[in-house]
């Protein structure tokens, strides 16, 4: 750990990584009052990265129905559940003079940009086109890429074998908006740290429970949250906001956000589409629940009671109202106990000694703890299984496809068909990786860089388009 305590001056840096400094608001305009996180949120919620949402699945992939979760509302409701997380902890912090006034209104918007932003790299497909991402690098690297293997080193090859949509999102947002120049939306130091939940390498992360539970690794162990080729800015967030090896504090109260975000809406999603019934998010309940705290029980019996109400009054959405319900009682009682759980922690969270899922180590544990035995049986049903298998394949195709027709020697010949599959690669990712690879391979992007070329244009997809971009590609439609 760092000898170096954490800071809220630092931590709440609105320090761009373009020119090294905060933006004098008032010099630039002096109607413009917003804060630098609210300028941040702004240059985001209009952008096609955030817009791409509305078409990545969050439970359901390639799902038609208008009332299931997308990636883009349920980055919406993280966003709004992380921004009452902060206000309610902002006011605590400043009356116990624990933050100067003048960041009032900094971490209720600190917190609205990371939950807009925290799923941005995700691939099509959600964790599936992860796993799919990670196995065709894995089996490449060990056959058709196996010189190139050499050549990347264990390092570089990792950010592919282990590819992680986090670490993705991390270059979108800092790198690949190419409106001006290589600093992509150009946003403030803290907001760029606030998504690092993982602040490892690909090597440094990926430890799984067993390694950490040995080496005393936290959370922060689980996965990986930079790429190789955004060593200097991940190194230059660090530096503005002094979070060393840790992560930034907002970052567990983002995370926390996200589980209570989707830990009751999935339940929502699932009964609308007929996957959970009465019986079994009743039994998940009682289980975690019905010899739990008085807070815990009124969860169960207000469940309980809801349908009860609603069979007896013949209400046709009888189950969908019960657990409309729930959620907003599960949801209201996981945010008093993260708030409650985060004051209480607070110096060791600064100091960083606190490495743990925050709602895990709070009063909410078996809620959460029952409300994702509920999410295992949505994810077991068998249309989404289909349709992750379905994605999966696509996911694999297009790899297959692309990788090969960057690596090859014939990739800026229009009349192979090695040229042909390069002319259809976005031509904004194109331009950023001439302009601003990591290194050259002579006059051209490295090899490394061309394959993030390819992870860049495949994670940049939506569900359908990727399904249909695959479709036309194979012949199965034009």
């Amino acid at each position: 750990m760092s000898n170096t305590k954490m800071n809220w001056n630092s931590l709440l840096s609105g320090i761009r990584l373009r020119d090294g400094k905060v933006k004098d608001r008032i010099s630039y305009n002096e109607y413009d009052l917003r804060n630098d996180f609210d300028d941040d949120y702004s240059r985001l919620v209009s952008s096609s990265a955030v817009r791409r949402l509305q078409d990545k699945a969050q439970v359901f992939p390639l799902d038609n129905s208008d009332f299931v979760r997308t990636r883009l509302t349920h980055s919406h409701e993280v966003s709004t559940i992380g921004r009452s997380l902060g206000i309610s902890i902002e006011n605590r912090l400043i009356s116990d003079n624990l933050l100067d006034i003048e960041h009032k209104g900094k971490l209720g918007s600190l917190l609205a940009v990371a939950g807009l932003m925290h799923d941005l790299g995700n691939p099509p497909y959600g964790h599936f086109g992860e796993a799919a991402i990670q196995k065709f690098f894995s089996n490449w690297f060990e056959k058709e890429g196996l010189k190139f293997r050499k050549i990347l080193g264990e390092q570089k090859c990792a950010d592919f074998t282990n590819f992680e949509g986090n670490a993705q999102t991390f270059r979108l947002i800092s790198k690949l908006n190419n409106l001006f120049d290589e600093y992509g939306f150009n946003l403030s130091a803290a907001s760029l740290a606030s998504i690092l939940k993982y602040p490892r390498s690909s090597i440094e992360g990926n430890k799984d429970d067993d390694t950490r539970k040995q080496n005393n690794y936290g959370v922060s162990y689980k996965k990986f949250g930079y790429l190789q080729a955004e060593t200097e800015r991940f190194d230059a967030v660090k530096h503005y906001t002094g979070i060393s090896i840790h992560r930034h504090p907002v970052t567990f109260l983002l995370e926390a956000a996200d589980d209570i975000a989707y830990a009751a809406a999935d339940i929502e999603d699932g009964c609308k589409k007929r996957v959970l019934d009465y019986e079994i998010i009743k039994e998940k309940l009682s289980k975690h629940l019905e010899k739990g705290t008085e807070e815990e029980k009124e969860i169960l019996s207000s469940f309980v009671a809801s349908y009860k109400k609603n069979c007896e009054e013949k209400r046709s959405d009888r189950l969908d109202n019960a657990v409309q319900n729930l959620r907003i009682k599960a949801q209201g009682f996981m945010i008093k106990s993260v708030v409650k759980e985060f004051l209480s922690r607070h110096n060791e969270i600064l100091d960083g000694d606190f490495d743990q899922d925050i709602i895990m180590a709070s009063e909410a544990r078996n809620v959460r703890k029952a409300m994702k035995d509920i999410s295992y049986v949505i994810f077991d049903n068998k249309e989404i299984v289909l349709r992750e298998y379905a994605g999966g394949k696509v996911i694999h195709g297009l790899l297959e496809m692309f990788v090969a027709c960057v690596v090859s020697e014939k990739r800026n010949d229009p009349k192979t068909e090695e040229g042909k599959l390069y002319l259809l690669i976005s031509g904004n990712y194109k331009d950023i990786m001439n302009k601003y690879c990591f290194e050259r391979d002579g006059d051209h992007p490295s090899v490394y860089d061309r394959l993030l070329l390819v992870t860049d244009f495949v994670c940049g997809m939506t569900d359908s388009y990727a399904l249909d971009f695959y479709r036309r590609l194979t012949g199965i439609t034009l």
